[in-house]
């Protein structure tokens, strides 16, 4: 059974990074030591990447960036949970398919990888992206 955890945004007015929320993704990840990191809706992968492992640190959890290990795949594979950051929704699925991610994400979370997505991420974990309505 799929476990999802999707936020619309990663910061709220007024508030830092994820601060909004950090309740919701204790709650969500439990005991899971080591997240799988995607930042690639940004473009600024490296300063994505450090925010999100200052924030999730503090939070105790250990963050590896998919975009900085000589195995993405394995990443995902070896993470006790995923987290999909946000940005552009299209750089994301492009970058996702060019690094060959994406049925290895859809197949971790079939088999209950916990997965967080925020913005972006919480948008390419729906059934289909649309750009216009018929």
């Amino acid at each position: 059974m799929a476990r999802l955890l999707l936020i619309s945004n990663s910061t709220l007015h007024g508030s830092g990074y994820l601060d909004h929320v950090e309740t919701e993704i204790r709650d969500f990840l439990k005991d899971a030591g080591r997240i799988a990191f995607v930042p690639f809706a940004l473009c600024d992968r490296n300063q994505y990447t450090a925010q999100a492992r200052e924030r999730l640190s503090n939070m105790g959890y250990d963050l590896i960036s998919v975009h900085g290990v000589s195995n993405p795949q394995r990443a995902i594979k070896e993470s006790d949970a995923v987290f999909v950051g946000g940005g552009n929704t299209f750089r994301l699925l492009k970058e996702l398919y060019d690094w060959d991610l994406v049925e290895v994400i859809r197949r971790a979370v079939e088999n209950g990888k916990p997965y967080v997505g925020s913005s972006a991420g919480a948008i390419i974990a729906c059934p289909s992206l649309k750009t216009r309505h018929r």
